[in-house]
């Protein structure tokens, strides 16, 4: 185990990790398209990190993510006990939580340009700020969670739980798209 130490520009591509990190900071590290498995990240701070086409298969608990590039990452295979995670700032296009249980999780700021949420668990997520532009909401459970600052979303109700979900009225024509009308004023 790991634990309170800080790793700045290390290339952890072909490295192999630790398997559990507890308390440390990374910052502007190197982990795209690696697939980090058996290891747990836990109230780990990624900074400035690179995540493109990264495979998650790991636990990740009480973590933050800020202003790190995860383009194509993946999520889908997350460790059920996943939890508390923080993703400020950061790119997320076509990233994948594809059946993923992440409930709680903040997105605060993110560009999440074809992300891939369907049959995920987010209940009770929050979408702060976020660019939700052509993002896929199929069989997602979105109870509870917080839409009321994100934009350009398109979330077809009878195909989401969206029992208590919050949005703001500027917010309501992404729940209407499916529907072929037009709203204006």
């Amino acid at each position: 185990m790991t634990e309170n130490e800080t790793f700045e520009k290390v290339d952890f591509k072909e490295m192999e990790l630790d398997d559990e990190y507890n308390d440390c900071v990374f910052i502007s590290c190197d982990f795209s398209g690696k697939a980090i498995q058996n290891t747990d990240f836990d109230q780990c701070e990624f900074r400035t990190c690179n995540f493109v086409l990264t495979r998650f298969k790991a636990a990740l608990r009480d973590s933050t993510f800020a202003d790190c590039k995860m383009t194509g990452a993946d999520f889908t295979d997350i460790d059920r006990f996943s939890d508390s995670l923080v993703f400020e700032n950061s790119r997320l296009d076509y990233a994948s939580f594809v059946e993923a249980r992440l409930r709680k999780t903040v997105f605060r700021g993110c560009k999440m340009y074809e992300g891939y949420f369907n049959d995920a668990d987010m209940a009770e997520s929050v979408f702060d700020r976020c660019d939700l532009e052509r993002v896929s909401f199929v069989g997602t459970n979105l109870e509870k969670a917080d839409f009321s600052t994100s934009f350009n979303f398109s979330i077809n109700p009878s195909m989401c739980k969206l029992k208590k979900a919050v949005f703001s009225r500027h917010g309501l024509e992404g729940l209407l798209a499916h529907l072929d009308i037009v709203i204006r004023g």
